[in-house]
C-alpha cells in the first residue's frame, strides 16, 4: 500500500457541455482550480470533462485503490496527457 502515496489524487469534474464550450467560463474555472492545487502543492491531479447528466465532482484516491487498478488507472491519465497535450509546462510555452 506504501507505494499508492506516490500517486496523485485525482479529481474529475464533470461540468455541463455548453459551458466548457464557452472558454471565457471553462478556462478561468480550470486554471483557478489548478492554481489552487499548485499553491497547496497539492500531490493531485485535476481532469474537465463535459457532461450532459448531472454535473458533479469524482475522486480518486490513490490510497483506497488496490495496487493493480491503480496502475490501470495511471495508464488511463498518461494517455490523456500524452493525447491531449496536458503537460505541466503548457502555460509556460503559451505566456
Amino acid at each position: 500500500m506504501s507505494e499508492n502515496n506516490e500517486h496523485p489524487l485525482i479529481l474529475v469534474f464533470y461540468l455541463d457541455r455548453d459551458m466548457m464550450n464557452n472558454p471565457q467560463i471553462i478556462q478561468p474555472f480550470a486554471d483557478s482550480v489548478n492554481n489552487i492545487l499548485a499553491q497547496k502543492d497539492a500531490n493531485a491531479m485535476a481532469f474537465f470533462l463535459p457532461t450532459d447528466d448531472k454535473e458533479r465532482i469524482e475522486c480518486i484516491n490513490p490510497k483506497q485503490v488496490e495496487p493493480a487498478e491503480m496502475d490501470r488507472i495511471n495508464t488511463i491519465v498518461a494517455d490523456l496527457v500524452e493525447n491531449f497535450d496536458m503537460s505541466n509546462n503548457l502555460n509556460e510555452e503559451e505566456e
